[in-house]
């Protein structure tokens, strides 16, 4: 077939969508061919592809920096747009619908603004560019801890007190427990989202939902569940350097009760060690990453029930502890700013920040002692 900057299927030409992330794609009829697109789960409109061009009849297209690169390969099939994307070598199928015959062309944005376009450096390159911090100023970021509670009667329809019984809560093991015990019944879906913030909440989403939820969902329920038990615990946004961005990811912030610091992903039932057998946080995660240091997931580690890639991992995180963000307050219930909390982010030493907001700005604190105190 010709290539598509000369020539192609004219039935490609409209706006087409995707329940799935509420994906949209907008094809434009020029020379050489023209591609928006746009997924509403992530807020991210009318960005254009990395590239476009034709391969095997299909239209292809590729997104996103090259480790989490989606190469798309479509074509008119029956009055759908027809397909599959590979990403880490495994192959999605697409499908999507046309709802106009005429193409949006808007201009990008998100949050009307991009404030911090993506480099086209590699990411471990802008983590070590970006890796220190400056301590020679407090900023007066809260940290209130609400520990224990009333048990919330649906917890039983999942055998939670049977679950943990006979588990000393001075004891760390009753930690890995309650990470079994939101894995065991509940599941990743990084575009499923959530609704509410607090554990009865978060379980009836996942129960209308396939049993699952977003990476945020699965944080908030497990550090609700850890500070039930009476041991501290709070949900982290650990995001790129871009703003905005299309992906970011959140894990549980633990200290156990022994007194060690620990990092918890219930998106992959996971925990780390180093080296000489620590566990790892998600401070001293940054830290190994920069230094190139080996990381040792747990046996049980794995994503939905499957296996756990610790490549792909280590990469996604390199890209997403850039910067991090935490309420002040951490209860259950609570998510972000609130009449009670507000929100502490924090910003390593010369990340540009002169595009984001007044607002956005008055959260920001350079001193990681102070924002990962507990």
């Amino acid at each position: 077939m010709k290539n598509y900057e000369e020539e192609f299927d004219r039935r490609l030409v409209g706006k087409w969508y995707k329940e799935d992330m509420g994906e949209t794609v907008n094809i434009f009829d020029e020379t050489p061919l023209r591609m928006k697109m746009s997924f509403s789960s992530t807020g991210y409109y009318n960005f254009e592809p990395n590239c476009v061009y034709g391969k095997d009849g299909y239209l292809c297209y590729e997104i996103n920096d090259e480790y989490y690169r989606m190469v798309y390969h479509v074509r008119y099939a029956d009055g759908t747009l027809d397909g599959f994307y590979v990403q880490h070598g495994k192959s999605t199928p697409v499908k999507y619908i046309k709802i106009s015959n005429t193409p949006e062309d808007e201009p990008f944005f998100r949050n009307e603004t991009v404030v911090v376009p993506i480099s086209d450096k590699p990411r471990i390159e802008i983590l070590k560019e970006y890796a220190e911090y400056d301590r020679n100023k407090e900023y007066g970021c809260g940290n209130e801890f609400i520990l224990g509670g009333a048990i919330p009667e649906i917890l039983e329809k999942y055998g939670y007190s049977e679950h943990i019984s006979g588990l000393d809560r001075k004891d760390d093991a009753i930690v890995f427990a309650l990470l079994d015990f939101v894995c065991d019944n509940f599941g990743h879906n990084g575009s499923g989202g959530f609704w509410g913030s607090h554990i009865t909440d978060l379980i009836e989403f996942c129960e209308s939902h396939e049993s699952k939820t977003n990476c945020r969902g699965l944080s908030i329920l497990l550090a609700s569940l850890i500070r039930l038990c009476g041991i501290k615990a709070r949900h982290i946004t650990c995001m790129p350097y871009e703003e905005p961005f299309m992906d970011c990811h959140v894990v549980v912030d633990c200290l156990l009760p022994s007194g060690t610091r620990i990092m918890l992903d219930p998106a992959y039932r996971l925990y780390l060690k180093d080296r000489e057998g620590g566990f790892v946080s998600l401070p001293h995660l940054r830290e190994l990453l920069l230094s190139d240091e080996p990381i040792f997931e747990n046996p049980t580690a794995g994503y939905n029930g499957g296996g756990f890639d610790k490549e792909y991992y280590r990469n996604y995180m390199i890209k997403n502890t850039l910067r991090f963000e935490r309420s002040t307050l951490h209860k259950d219930g609570v998510d972000g700013r609130t009449e009670t909390s507000r929100v502490a982010e924090l910003i390593p030493r010369g990340y540009p920040t002169a595009n984001f907001s007044e607002g956005r700005r008055e959260n920001f604190v350079y001193n990681d002692a102070e924002f990962w105190r507990m």
